[in-house]
């Protein structure tokens, strides 16, 4: 275990904490209202910004399951792996072009009012539990450079520990644009 993994977990876990708490103090009518400067992913509720924000903190967790001794400074000949590891695959999770469930995404993959708000928090507590995983790191783990676009920000030249921070940066403006709605919203 490092330090600097130990920091990357901490980041995401209070982040998912806040919006735990965030959610649970609002009701469905909140939910469904706008969020501003998020009106184009998903309807633009509150609901559908945090679906989509929980989606992306498991797609995280499932990245760093999935892809923690991954390196393209080691392995010029692997595959570029598909942006949905397969075991989400075969719980039903495919890119939105292909999902026979489409009805809760939009053509963008954002998620619409359409999504259920009580299962939101749980999909957070899943991803949170993912996410743990981060703890785990070692430091030559989030020295090695992730295979260009094999995830998000993964440009086969930032290390694992960029990736993650990117990431972790990206949700905690989400984070925030839920906290400024909600606050709004009550």
């Amino acid at each position: 275990m490092s330090d600097r993994a130990e920091q990357l977990h901490t980041a995401a876990d209070e982040q998912i904490a806040e919006l735990i708490g965030l959610l649970s103090g609002a009701d469905e009518d909140a939910l469904h209202r706008p969020c501003p400067g998020r009106e184009r992913l998903g309807d633009g509720s509150i609901g559908a910004i945090a679906a989509h924000t929980a989606m992306n903190y498991q797609r995280i967790g499932a990245f760093v399951a999935t892809g923690q001794g991954r390196s393209s400074r080691h392995d010029h000949r692997q595959q570029p792996r598909r942006r949905i590891p397969g075991f989400l695959r075969a719980l039903g999770h495919a890119p939105p072009a292909h999902n026979p469930a489409g009805a809760h995404q939009n053509e963008h993959g954002g998620f619409t009012a359409e999504t259920d708000p009580s299962e939101i928090p749980e999909r957070l507590t899943c991803a949170r539990d993912d996410l743990t995983r981060i703890a785990e790191l070692t430091d030559e783990q989030l020295d090695r450079v992730p295979a260009k676009d094999s995830f998000r920000f993964c440009d086969g030249e930032r290390t694992l520990e960029q990736v993650l921070l990117g990431l972790l940066k990206h949700q905690e403006h989400q984070v925030q644009a839920l906290r400024a709605a909600l606050t709004r919203a009550r």
